[in-house]
């Protein structure tokens, strides 16, 4: 049974905020299909230490530096939990108007989420992977074939409703783009304890 304010919803929640608050901004990066991922990275660790977190640490190694197998983007304490945190945005290839058409692998972006989540099963306990697909046309249903795809490859089971919040950003000329915030909690593999 999930907790409610579970981290991975409060990690999602944080995401989405940032989204809201940063539209002209994503709006660029949207019409150009330009990950934003190191910028975000940044923005989520000093947003976590306003909202109480401690001991963030940007591409940290989990289990201090004596373990250098692998490295995640953000590591964190929240009410002295620690978690670790990796960090995806991966865009799209379907064309919308108002975003460059550029051909995008989709399918390499959503195995790097899977990789991602595989590992943190190696070197943490309480491991986050969270994730803002874009561009979406908006309103499509197109992309939870893609939240299937890594629920299936993970073996857990991913919803739109507990997992994922949709953000609609405004690009130029009428057009806009929804952006999918998603974030999930996988635990340490009882193989690699």
């Amino acid at each position: 049974m999930a907790l409610v304010n579970a981290m991975d919803t409060v990690i999602r929640a944080w995401i989405a905020g940032i989204i809201e608050r940063r539209k002209p901004l994503l709006a660029l990066a949207v019409r150009q299909r330009a990950k934003f991922e190191g910028w975000l990275k940044f923005e989520l660790a000093a947003h976590a230490e306003r909202m109480g977190a401690t001991d963030v640490e940007i591409e940290a190694t989990p289990g201090g530096s004596g373990f250098t197998r692998f490295r995640v983007d953000i590591a964190f304490k929240f009410n002295g939990v620690p978690y670790y945190l990796e960090l995806k945005t991966p865009n799209s290839n379907w064309r919308l108007p108002g975003v460059l058409n550029k051909t995008r692998p989709i399918t390499k972006n959503i195995a790097g989420i899977v990789n991602d989540a595989k590992k943190l099963t190696e070197c943490a306990d309480r491991g986050l992977v969270a994730f803002v697909l874009f561009p979406i046309p908006p309103k499509d249903r197109r992309w939870l074939e893609y939240l299937q795809r890594i629920s299936d490859e993970l073996s857990i089971s991913l919803t739109e409703n507990e997992h994922t919040t949709r953000v609609n950003i405004p690009l130029r000329y009428g057009y806009s783009s929804d952006l999918i915030v998603s974030c999930f909690e996988v635990t340490r593999s009882t193989d690699a304890a």
